[in-house]
């Protein structure tokens, strides 16, 4: 028979008349080359033949002794609930049949006599084994198609036209909070919010009438939990084959991780496009870290920056919660215990990689107890670590992770890019002071060069004429003049360069030999300081002599009768003479080389006491410097703030040069000078922000 599995069939026959039971197993076996018939005296012997529900089918008298075959069927029900039972007995009736039937009983014959019963028989027993295996066919083709459809990570379900679930997915269900077997029979009111229910309905009809399939975006649907999921739906015409019902096919994607991440990506996109604008290293840091906190919920992140020794990864800026949740705000030293944050952070730095650790107190990298719960270390090349870090445990996924990598990467772009700013910004400083300088330079030049050269021209025209040696001096004082300006503007120009290496330099020590180098007539000296400062040897010596022989000038070479303000001296750097030590206080209990016996380390009360032979001058400490103080006629106040300009000078016979060379060299150490009223009512020159040698020295112990 076309179509008719040829799958062999094995019955059981039950039958208490063992003729009868032979006779119908030859009969069967002859009508259908597939039946393999085995038979039974009584419902007890075919209970035990049927352990393991080892037949395909069962064939059973009604009358018998023992149980019935009423009896029997219901007995093979509890053991083989699937299995055909033909009922083929001598007694009919309608009472019998309506109770096979209530039993379960797959079918109902009633012997006859002649052999086409028996015909009749097997086509029963075929057509029952036949549908009982496509049942199970459906069946596990079913189950496959349902494991198939659990297994998926979508949303899958079949809606058929009147609303109602058809089908649906262990997925589904476990959104909803239930059961498949619950929502299955349900209809979308049943399971959906009201707007979400609407919209599915919307969207369903329309591919109901259109018989196209739709893909939608952006569905917003709220779990069982009270979270809002972003999903995409797609809906498919779905042919259920039951009546010609029509009904929907559709498979959601849950997009939520997508689309927070997506989000998380513009908001980060925006946050960095404000790190291509800043100006300053803070700036640059704090922007990063208020990205963190705003971007990835990380409210304990920072950007630590290695400090100018590079011992340290300092905290250049941190969110506030950071000082909240910590006694203070962390400093990480290179010289940290293993076990603590700082050595974790100095490993991530040193190594160039980045660290995420999930849960920071379970990490037996750290034993150092911490607010910290879940970090990631990026290190940003040379510059230092950013630290996002957050108050819970696996507070970061693997977007997270990317998000930090991208804000990093661009952070440290960014500090490039503002060192680079700062060196030219510096380098453009450098080159408007050197413009600057040499504006001065060209107009000294220009005009005060003129001056001497006019009278030049002038006395050699006149002594051509005349021959008058008077003007031979004036030529010869012209020349002097001009030698004495340029040599000043050459020293001017020099000290505005960059000093070298500072050493440790004993300050009376060099105070005593510049005031050596300096031309004196009754002038004393007297050194009231055992500092040793940090600073260019040979430049603190030009400094020194200027201030020195600025006193001398205009404290006692000046004519009595002078008005006060043409009492200063600015300029004079033509070397002295001659070394006048004879002229520095002595009384100093130090022992020192023999230029040193000369400076008197605490005799400014001897120095005063002489002040009426000759000008004092005295060279003492000051809070993070020195000064050099005198009692001559002083500077007026109303020219104190100009006596430090190029060419500034109020005697003729002067170049103006000499406290501007001494301010250049100040600026070169950065150290500051200014200019003020001594006790005395002379001059005093305070130099101020030096550092001490001993700090230096403890600097670089450490």
């Amino acid at each position: 028979m076309s179509g008719v599995s040829r799958e062999g069939i094995r019955v059981l026959h039950v039958d208490d008349d063992r003729d009868v039971s032979e006779l119908t197993a030859t009969f069967l076996e002859r009508a259908d080359e597939r039946f393999t018939v085995e038979t039974a005296a009584d419902a007890a012997e075919g209970l035990d033949r049927l352990e393991g529900c080892a037949f395909d089918c069962v064939v059973s008298d009604y009358e018998m002794p023992g149980l019935d075959g009423i009896e029997f069927l219901e007995r093979v029900r509890e053991s083989c609930p699937e299995l055909p039972f033909i009922l083929f007995t001598g007694k009919g009736s309608e009472a019998v049949a309506s109770e096979a039937i209530s039993a379960g009983v797959t079918d109902y014959l009633q012997k006859e006599t002649g052999t086409d019963q028996y015909t009749v028989l097997a086509n029963r027993v075929a057509n029952a084994v036949e549908h009982a295996r496509s049942q199970r066919r459906v069946e596990r083709s079913e189950r496959r198609l349902r494991k198939i459809v659990d297994s998926l990570p979508h949303l899958v379900y079949v809606v058929d036209e009147a609303g109602t679930y058809r089908l649906v997915n262990e997925a589904l269900a476990e959104f909803h909070g239930t059961t498949v077997e619950a929502i299955e029979g349900s209809t979308v009111d049943d399971v959906l919010s009201d707007r979400a229910a609407a919209k599915f309905l919307q969207d369903f009809r329309s591919v109901i009438e259109t018989g196209e399939p739709k893909h939608l975006s952006g569905v917003e649907v709220v779990d069982a939990e009270g979270h809002t999921h972003v999903f995409e739906p797609q809906i498919f015409p779905y042919d259920i084959g039951e009546n010609g019902d029509r009904a929907v096919l559709g498979v959601t994607r849950d997009v939520t991780e997508r689309a927070e991440r997506e989000r998380k990506l513009e908001r980060l996109q925006h946050r960095t496009r404000a790190l291509m604008h800043t100006e300053t290293a803070e700036e640059t840091a704090r922007v990063a870290t208020e990205a963190a906190d705003a971007v990835l919920e990380a409210r304990l992140s920072g950007v630590f920056l290695l400090d100018g020794p590079g011992e340290y990864l300092e905290p250049t800026a941190v969110v506030d919660a950071v000082r909240e949740a910590f006694d203070e705000v962390p400093l990480y030293p290179r010289d940290a215990p293993e076990g603590s944050r700082a050595a974790l952070v100095w490993d991530a730095f040193e190594a160039g990689e980045p660290v995420r650790v999930d849960d920071v107190p379970a990490d037996d990298r750290v034993d150092e107890s911490t607010p910290s719960r879940s970090v990631i270390l990026h290190p940003m090349g040379d510059h230092g670590v950013f630290v996002v870090s957050a108050e819970r445990t696996h507070a970061f996924s693997g977007t997270d992770e990317v998000l930090v990598e991208i804000l990093a990467t661009t952070l440290e772009a960014a500090l490039d890019r503002t060192e680079r700013r700062t060196e030219l910004r510096s380098q453009r400083d450098e080159v408007e002071r050197k413009n600057e300088r040499l504006e001065e330079f060209t107009s000294v030049v220009s005009h005060d060069l003129r001056n001497p050269l006019t009278v030049l021209n002038g006395a050699v025209e006149a002594a051509e004429e005349t021959g008058d040696p008077e003007h031979f001096d004036r030529c010869r004082d012209a020349v002097d003049r001009m030698d004495a300006m340029i040599e000043n503007l050459l020293t001017l120009s020099r000290q505005g360069e960059a000093i070298s290496e500072p050493e440790s330099v004993d300050l009376a020590e060099a105070a005593v030999r510049a005031w050596g180098a300096v031309e004196t007539d009754s002038e004393r000296l007297a050194v009231e300081t055992d500092r040793t400062i940090r600073a260019d040897p040979d430049r603190l010596a030009q400094l020194l002599e200027n201030l020195f022989r600025n006193a001398v000038e205009h404290g006692s070479t000046s004519p009595q009768s002078q008005a006060p303000e043409d009492a200063v001296e600015h300029g004079s750097t033509v070397p002295a003479s001659q070394t006048q030590q004879d002229a520095v206080e002595h009384g100093s209990t130090s022992s020192r080389p023999a230029a040193d016996d000369a400076a008197d380390h605490g005799a400014a009360d001897e120095a005063s006491d002489d002040a009426e032979d000759g000008l004092a001058v005295r060279v003492g400490d000051l809070d993070g410097g020195f000064y050099v103080a005198d009692d001559g006629r002083g500077i007026p106040a109303d020219v104190r703030d100009d006596v430090f300009d190029s060419g500034f000078s109020t005697r003729s016979d002067n170049t103006g040069f000499g406290l501007a060379i001494v301010d250049r060299i100040a600026e070169a150490h950065d150290w500051e000078v200014v200019a003020t009223e001594s006790e005395d009512g002379g001059a005093r020159f305070e130099v101020t922000g030096i550092e001490p040698a001993e700090s230096a020295t403890a600097e670089q112990t450490e």
